[in-house]
């Protein structure tokens, strides 16, 4: 349940970047608020039947106020994305175009964070054009403890699915920025190193290959 939880959640994201999108380009709204809907769902039904949700009534608080940022984190990337490209910036047009392109990949950041709150921090690697998520939610540090401890349990465990979101998240993050940037996942036990990282659509990296 915890995984499905996980990857809810970065099912919610890429909904997100994909509405954003839709509004961008003035296409039909209906699908991609679907989806976000219905990503909401599900985040909502597997945080519900997460074991420590019935052991901690603070978990329960914090649980609480991660889905009303998620909801909230949509409008929000919407206007962001929507605003970003019509942003004036004095110099020449190479630089007008750089400071757009920084805009953007700070409003990603922004919007992962506040879909992230509560299972994990992230940040942006600007050298290395890298979002990297850093778990601190327990019982999702635990479970890829003990994942890395027993790489066997990894396929059981359906980690490949996490990778497969991953590399979906890569995608939609290089259509709003182009190519170039990546995402990780990572390692509880040493966190400058990832367990995981997608780039561009393809998963790079993952530790359990």
């Amino acid at each position: 349940m915890l995984f499905l939880f996980i990857m809810a959640i970065f099912a919610l994201v890429l909904s997100i970047l994909r509405l954003s999108m839709v509004i961008q380009n003035g296409e039909r709204l209906v699908s991609p608020i679907l989806l976000t809907v219905v990503c909401i769902g599900l985040i909502i039904f597997s945080g519900i039947n997460l074991p420590f949700w019935h052991n901690s009534k603070s978990n329960r608080s914090a649980s609480s106020s991660s889905t009303e940022l998620v909801s909230k984190s949509s409008k929000n990337l919407n206007g962001s994305f929507s605003n970003a490209g019509e942003k004036v910036f004095p110099g020449d047009a190479n630089k007008r175009k750089n400071a757009a392109q920084s805009v953007k990949a700070d409003n990603i950041l922004k919007s992962l964070q506040k879909n992230y709150k509560g299972t994990g921090t992230v940040s942006f690697n600007k050298t290395n054009k890298e979002y990297e998520v850093k778990p601190t939610n327990k019982e999702f540090v635990s479970s890829l403890k003990s994942l890395i401890k027993n790489p066997a349990n990894a396929k059981e465990a359906n980690f490949d699915q996490v990778a497969t979101n991953f590399k979906k998240l890569s995608s939609s993050i290089k259509k709003n920025l182009g190519s170039g940037y990546s995402v990780s996942l990572m390692n509880p036990n040493q966190e400058t190193k990832p367990i995981l990282t997608a780039k561009d659509g393809v998963v790079t990296y993952n530790y359990f290959k």
